[in-house]
């Protein structure tokens, strides 16, 4: 009787094992597949590759994604979204952040946006297919231990040049959406981790799943829904929940904070409930303060090029959205910051310890108080 048992389970188990086997292989063969540029692989090399769990590179709310490597040397990143955030639209199966991404990626193309090659879905998994970056996240190169495996596991951290490099590629990413697209679209999570860096450190915008097509004709959407990273928000979001081209300018502000001091946007230094901007509000008031918040770990003769930028990072992070700069803008005043040809004129010279660095509307009220 037992050993009847026993095979009844053992039965059991297998028949599901082959059950579930059979609905992935016709899940294999049913995928829908909607491209954006011209491949060199199939859907079918992309959904074999998933099956390997050593593939992972990385988890987030959204889903897991995959580093995949194909067979013609090229090198792929796809981002599988969770069951959970999939909606109930039958005839695409796409989720709501898949969508999001989509509709936008689908219609842009610029060299400092991440491309997507294709999206794949089959009822069960829904697939976005980007673009391999080689050296990850602006975050985790500027905030974490790296082993530069080219160099015997020395470690490695981002000098001014490649700093500055990225800042300005991420800067033409955002004028890009803002100025060149038609409606402009606001990207509305703008922050470390989703400016990814290439093979040569060049700087891509990624994650478009909250992103936002701006109404034509001057209106603005309103927002329900949170949106953005702590840290990187501007203030008037917490009362207003509307986004505008402005609101990204902020959070960029925020990134060439991080670039300057080397610090993340929360720190427990800063204070409780407090964060970068805030931070460097209370400790700049002359030039001397400014060049003390600068990244040690830069080399001194590159302080005057880290000044400006962050003298840039101040208007980007005003409180006020008004007097902020356009992203065209911040993308001229960069350019007069270059490290290549900068040179500091005789009256920057003379005035190098008194000056007072770029003055925040807030801090100017606060003044006349």
């Amino acid at each position: 009787m037992l050993t009847l048992v026993i095979g009844l389970i053992l039965f059991r188990q297998k028949f599901k094992q082959n059950q579930d086997d059979l609905r992935e292989k016709r899940g294999n063969s049913s995928w829908k597949l909607r491209c954006f540029h011209n491949l060199s692989f199939g859907k079918e090399d992309i959904a074999e590759a998933l099956q390997d769990k050593e593939n992972v590179i990385g988890t987030g709310g959204s889903g897991k994604v995959y580093r995949v490597d194909l067979q013609n040397n090229v090198t792929v990143a796809v981002k599988q979204l969770c069951p959970m955030n999939m909606n109930n639209n039958k005839e695409n199966g796409l989720s709501k952040l898949m969508k999001a991404e989509v509709d936008i990626l689908g219609l842009i193309r610029h060299k400092n946006i991440v491309k997507l090659y294709c999206c794949l879905s089959n009822g069960n998994s829904n697939l976005l297919v980007y673009e391999y970056m080689q050296n990850g996240s602006l975050f985790d190169a500027l905030h974490k231990t790296h082993k530069d495996k080219t160099s015997n596991g020395s470690g490695f951290y981002l000098d001014w040049p490649t700093r500055y490099k990225i800042a300005l590629g991420a800067a033409h990413g955002l004028a890009y959406l803002h100025h060149d697209c038609s409606p402009p679209i606001v990207h509305r999570d703008v922050k470390s981790t989703n400016i990814l860096l290439g093979e040569f450190f060049e700087a891509k915008i990624a994650d478009f799943g909250i992103a936002k097509i701006l109404q034509v004709g001057g209106g603005r959407d309103s927002i329900t829904a949170f949106a953005g990273t702590h840290g990187y928000i501007a203030p008037e979001y917490a009362y207003s929940y509307r986004v505008t081209e402005k609101s990204d300018i902020y959070s960029f502000g925020v990134v060439l904070l991080e670039l300057v001091t080397g610090k993340q946007p929360i720190e427990p230094e800063f204070g409780e409930n407090n964060d970068i901007v805030y931070w460097i509000s209370r400790k700049i008031c002359t030039r001397q303060d400014a060049l003390e918040v600068l990244d040690s770990r830069i080399s001194k003769s590159y302080e005057e090029e880290m000044y400006q930028v962050l003298k840039i990072a101040v208007r980007c992070t005003y409180k006020l959205p008004a007097p902020r700069p356009r992203m065209r803008e911040v993308i001229q005043m960069l350019l007069d910051a270059d490290p290549c040809n900068f040179k500091t004129t005789e009256k920057e010279k003379k005035s190098k310890n008194t000056s007072i660095i770029i003055d925040s509307p807030a801090r100017e009220t606060q003044r006349k108080r």
